[in-house]
């Protein structure tokens, strides 16, 4: 029982880490809602994009999560303003890891996310 305890708080924080950075990059109001067990990442990557987290709940229905999740794919690195081919990046494991920390700083206005030019 320990070790399922252990395990989860493991994956939470490994599955965490890249979406609490794009969070913060990002400037997500509560970035930290990234290390909530299972829909935390999911909840603050649609946050940077500007979406609403009840999106989320899209995931919980079965065969139209992998509509969603392919959406997602495609509509992160453009709501960011990246180019399609941070797709396969996204597809290799650690891709996320290096997505994140390879992520411009920008700041919400109104709603929308700029990139800041220095």
């Amino acid at each position: 029982m320990v070790a399922l305890v252990v395990d989860l708080a493991v994956v939470s924080v490994l599955g965490g880490v890249p979406a609490y950075v794009i969070g913060q990059r990002r400037c997500v109001g509560s970035p930290g809602v990234a290390f909530i067990p299972g829909v935390g990442p999911l909840i603050v990557l649609l946050w940077s994009m500007g979406r609403s987290g009840w999106v989320s709940l899209v995931f919980l229905i079965p065969f139209v999560n992998i509509a969603a999740a392919i959406w997602l794919l495609f509509a992160l690195p453009r709501s960011h303003g990246r180019t399609l081919w941070w797709v396969l990046g996204l597809l290799v494991p650690l891709g996320m890891y290096v997505y994140a920390f390879t992520l411009s700083q920008g700041h919400r206005t109104h709603g929308f996310t700029r990139t800041v030019v220095r």
